[in-house]
């Protein structure tokens, strides 16, 4: 290992430091703690965030007061700025607040719990304000305010003096806000802390805020959803935390969204082993979408097992799987077979697939069994009625294949960059470069006699038909190819 000298001076101290090429815990630990110390300083200077987090160790050392007293300046520091954060300054603030969130959170939270929990209401109660100058990209920031609110519940759901009718009320304020808080996941962050006290303090404060609206009308459309949903949401949250099926119900209805959440209903009443009533809700006439077909499926399966009634749980997995070509649900039916009897089902199901009139499904299946064999051979078969632009489904099938069916793994890369080429799509020339060399690689272990056109050939057609597509073939010709 080649190592290299780097000297330090702090004051009269010099310090000679032997830097190699890999820098580890033990290779660190090994320099010393003065060393250390004296590289730090000197990164400091010009290191604004690793200058306060140094200082916020050193007051770390001196008890919480301390502590407590640096992080109270810095929020309020923050809290006070009105500057817009430009991008190349967010990282700088998103690391400081993550530093002064985890620093609460652990050190303090170790030292004095109590003190933690007000500087924890201080470091939210920031939130709007900072959020109002990050301007885009505020995804980061709001997922360090919600950590905090994490470590406040946390905190406070461990103190057993904790004032639960004056957090509700608290936590009511930010919900009923229009800044940072005000969803109902800030419910889902206090649920412990409040107790059921307190969650029966903020439902009884929802459902009067509920009578105060007037009667939902039809003809309403979006502004009366607009008004009732928070307070809905905020009622099913709480029916959530208390594992009561019948006020979530309850909740759904008041708001008049049965139609949207009969499948969330359905899910609750599963769980709470009322399948009867589950099946209920699965059977009413509503829209669907193409996600919640889906669940649906599911939903019912696993009612009508509730329910006993094996035989159309059985005949609904194999539905499933002839419709979607669905794996997980013909593994589910062949385990459910008598002894004996899932063999000659799983050869039938494979049949199925080999033959559905989506070729593309049909190909992800058989190499996601995996039956490889079969998926050879609706390669060779159905080539061209495969989608190239599915990279996702033919790549990886392509790569499942190349050793044992090498031809129809050629025959995959080639329709792959024959894709890309026929819509001339020049950003995914890369792509389809890479595709090609794939091609001649695995073309090179093609067995005498392959019934598929020979490298040189191809790509001399291939020349032939694209050849003023230049970008690609510089591509090509600076591998060599």
């Amino acid at each position: 290992m080649i190592a290299m000298h780097t000297t330090i001076r702090m004051g009269h101290t010099e310090i000679t430091m032997a830097a190699t090429k890999s820098i580890t815990p033990e290779t660190l630990v090994a320099l010393g703690a003065p060393a250390l110390a004296v590289a730090l300083i000197e990164h400091a200077e010009s290191d604004s965030i690793l200058r306060k987090k140094l200082r916020m160790l050193l007051a770390g050392t001196k008890g919480p007061g301390k502590l407590a007293a640096e992080l109270g300046k810095r929020i309020q520091t923050i809290g006070r700025s009105r500057s817009f954060v430009d991008w190349d300054k967010r990282k700088a603030l998103v690391q400081e607040l993550a530093h002064i969130r985890m620093t609460i959170g652990t050190t303090l939270a170790a030292q004095s719990p109590g003190v933690a929990i007000e500087r924890l209401w201080e470091f939210v109660g920031i939130a709007d304000r900072v959020l109002e100058r990050v301007g885009d990209g505020v995804g980061g920031v709001e997922e360090i305010f919600g950590e905090a609110m994490v470590d406040l519940g946390r905190l406070i759901a461990a103190d057993p003096d904790r004032d639960t009718a004056s957090l509700a009320r608290r936590v009511l304020a930010m919900c009923d806000g229009n800044g940072f808080g005000s969803y109902a996941d800030t419910i889902q962050h206090f649920g412990d802390a409040l107790g059921a006290g307190g969650r029966a303090v903020l439902r009884r404060a929802t459902e009067k805020a509920m009578t105060a609206l007037p009667p939902a009308r039809p003809d309403d459309g979006w502004r009366d959803a607009n008004q009732r949903w928070p307070l809905v949401h905020r009622l099913m949250t709480l029916a959530d935390l208390e594992h009561d099926p019948d006020a979530y119900i309850a909740a759904v209805r008041a708001g008049g969204f049965e139609d949207r959440h009969a499948s969330d209903i359905a899910k609750r009443l599963i769980d709470a082993r009322r399948p009867a009533e589950a099946l209920q809700w699965l059977d009413k006439p509503r829209r669907r979408s193409e996600d919640e077909g889906g669940a649906d499926v599911d939903l019912r399966i696993a009612a009508l097992a509730g329910l006993g009634r094996k035989d159309e749980v059985q005949a609904l997995r194999w539905a499933t799987f002839e419709q979607i070509l669905s794996i997980a649900h013909l593994r589910a039916y062949l385990k459910g077979l008598p002894d004996f009897d899932d063999f000659d089902a799983e050869q039938k199901a494979l049949a199925i697939a080999s033959g559905h009139k989506l070729a593309g499904l049909a190909l992800a299946f058989l190499v996601g069994w995996p039956a490889l064999d079969r998926a050879a051979a609706l390669v060779r078969d159905r080539v061209t009625a495969l989608d190239g632009r599915a990279y996702e489904t033919l790549r990886p099938a392509a790569q499942s294949l190349e050793e044992k069916y090498p031809d129809a793994a050629t025959l995959l890369y080639r329709h792959l960059v024959e894709s890309v080429l026929d819509r001339a799509s020049s950003k995914q020339y890369p792509y389809a470069a890479r595709d090609l060399v794939s091609a001649m690689r695995v073309a090179t272990r093609l067995p005498p006699g392959a019934a598929i056109e020979s490298d040189a050939i191809y790509l001399a057609k291939l020349r032939k038909q694209h050849g003023r597509k230049h970008g690609f073939w510089t591509l090509i010709d600076q591998t060599g190819h």
